[in-house]
């Protein structure tokens, strides 16, 4: 059977391995980001709606309960799905801050003041175009993604001895992380045998900066795409 390495915090690797297992692949999981919540409180204000840009910010935020009345745009077909199931009435949806950013411009005509569920580490694109665009961003980082230390030693074993298929990365961060691992591990030159997936351009580029050959971008930036294309390419 086919070994694919996915790359993701522990919670979500464990769900994409059901989904690759129904494909017919082996799924190895090494996480390379542990998500932890950060325990901040929601500043008070009036706010006209709340941005989600992960399923963590829904699920991590402390004291966010007072702003479900407000129309909640969120990042990720995955983050609107949990933001719903906790009572949030999801509303603009798109698979990244480039693809929702737009979106929000064409709705909010007027300044508008936005409450940014986030996380601690990430892209500035959807703050930087609200901002310039007179927006107003209280951006609240309510969850942290920490780096791990290592590959997991079955990641470490099955990509040194040529086991795995492909490797799919899921963000910037977690492509980065795998790169440092990978040479901490001194198994860089055995990952480029493998076939790599992006989940978006942006996500590809420490892959493109290393000069691995074999790197695939997923049509939109969400798991079913991503999938669809291993399945395509792999299968």
């Amino acid at each position: 059977m086919r070994r694919v390495l996915a790359l993701r915090a522990r919670d979500d690797a464990a769900r994409t391995a059901q989904k690759l297992r129904a494909l017919e692949f082996d799924p190895v999981q090494s996480p390379v980001l542990e998500i932890a919540a950060t325990g901040a409180q929601m500043p008070q204000g009036a706010y006209d709606a709340v941005l989600a840009s992960g399923a963590k910010g829904v699920e991590l935020a402390r004291g966010a309960d007072m702003f479900k009345a407000l129309p909640l745009h969120a990042v990720g077909e995955r983050t609107a799905q949990v933001a719903r199931a906790r009572g949030w009435g999801a509303d603009i949806v798109a698979g990244n801050a480039e693809a929702i950013l737009p979106l929000l411009l064409a709705r909010y005509l007027r300044p508008a003041h936005f409450l940014y569920l986030a996380g601690r580490d990430r892209q500035p694109v959807l703050e930087a175009g609200l901002s310039a665009a007179g927006h107003r961003v209280a951006a609240v980082e309510v969850y942290e993604a920490r780096a791990a230390k290592a590959l997991s030693q079955e990641a470490v074993d099955a990509i040194a001895t040529g086991e795995i298929a492909a490797v799919l990365h899921y963000s910037r961060r977690s492509a980065e992380i795998f790169v440092a691992l990978a040479k901490a591990a001194g198994i860089m030159e055995k990952t480029r045998a493998a076939l790599h997936f992006a989940l978006s351009q942006d996500v590809a580029q420490p892959l493109i900066c290393e000069k691995i050959p074999n790197i695939e971008v997923a049509e939109r930036p969400d798991e079913e795409h991503l999938l669809e294309l291993l399945a395509r390419r792999v299968g």
